[in-house]
C-alpha cells in the first residue's frame, strides 16, 4: 500500500506532505537529504520529533506519550552520501518466482544537478535474483566509467556478492561454488564484474518495503514491468 505522508527531516523545506511531488520538491537534487514515508500523520510525525510543519494534512497532530514504533525504522531514511556522483536504486521482482514473469528497475539520481531518471524493463521467465541482477546492471551501466556511484539495493545476493567477495571465490574456483556446484547467473555476474570495475561503487542496503521512497518506486516499476509480461 502506497504511503500517505512524507516526513522531511532535512531537505529544502521540512515537514509533513501528503503529495509525494510536493515532498520530491524538497529532497531531490538536495545533498544529505533525509526523509521518510509513513501511513499515518502520527507516525511521521512522531518520527519527524513533533515538528509543527505541515504542507497538506488536513488535521493537526495528535499527542501521545512514549516512544512510538515509527521512531524505530529510521533505517529506511533516504540519507545521501555526498560523495558521489550518482546515487542509484534499484530493484528486481519475479511474479512466480522462479520461472514467472519479472520485471526490473533503477532510479537514478545525478547529484550535480538533481536530475532523476528511471529505467525499467522485464523478461517473461525469469528468476527474482536475475532481475535484481539485471537493475543493477542496466543501472551502472547507464552512468559513465569511472563515476562514483551509491548503489542502494533491497538484494543481499547483490550486496554480498561484492562486500563479502563471494564473486572473487566463485572467479578462482572457475565459476563454481564451494561445494562444487556452478554459479548461477554467471552471465550476469560476469558483465556485473566489468561494469563495476570500471566505476566506485559503494553498496548500501536498505530494508525491502520499509518507507524507503526511491526503493518503493523501484518496486513499483519492476512490478509493473512483470505484469505486462503477465498479461
Amino acid at each position: 500500500m502506497a504511503k500517505k505522508y512524507y516526513a522531511v527531516k532535512r531537505g529544502r523545506q521540512t515537514g509533513i506532505f501528503t503529495v509525494w511531488a510536493e515532498c520530491s520538491a524538497q529532497v531531490q537534487g538536495f545533498q544529505g537529504a533525509v526523509y521518510k514515508g509513513f501511513m499515518t500523520e502520527e507516525e511521521a510525525r512522531s518520527w519527524l520529533g513533533g515538528a509543527a510543519a505541515c504542507s497538506t494534512a488536513e488535521s493537526p497532530a495528535r499527542s501521545g506519550s512514549g516512544a512510538h514504533p515509527a521512531q524505530k525504522a529510521a533505517t529506511a531514511v533516504e540519507d545521501v552520501p555526498v560523495d558521489a556522483d550518482y546515487i542509484i536504486h534499484t530493484d528486481g521482482s519475479c511474479l512466480v518466482n522462479p520461472g514467472g514473469a519479472g520485471g526490473w528497475a533503477a532510479v537514478i539520481e545525478e547529484t550535480a544537478t538533481g536530475a532523476v531518471t528511471e529505467y525499467s524493463g522485464g523478461a517473461p521467465e525469469t528468476t527474482n535474483n536475475r532481475m535484481e541482477l539485471t537493475a543493477a546492471l542496466m543501472a551502472a551501466t547507464a552512468v559513465p566509467e569511472g563515476a562514483r556511484i551509491a548503489l542502494y539495493t533491497d538484494s543481499q545476493y547483490l550486496k554480498n556478492a561484492f562486500t563479502k567477495f563471494w564473486l572473487a571465490a566463485w572467479k578462482k574456483r572457475g565459476w563454481k561454488k564451494a561445494d562444487g556446484a556452478p554459479v548461477l547467473n554467471q552471465d550476469l555476474w560476469m558483465q556485473l564484474d566489468a561494469a563495476f570495475a570500471a566505476r566506485h561503487v559503494q553498496f548500501h542496503w536498505v530494508k525491502g518495503h520499509a518507507g524507503n521512497l526511491r526503493n518503493e518506486r523501484c518496486d513499483e516499476l519492476a512490478r509493473s514491468e512483470a505484469e505486462k509480461y503477465a498479461r
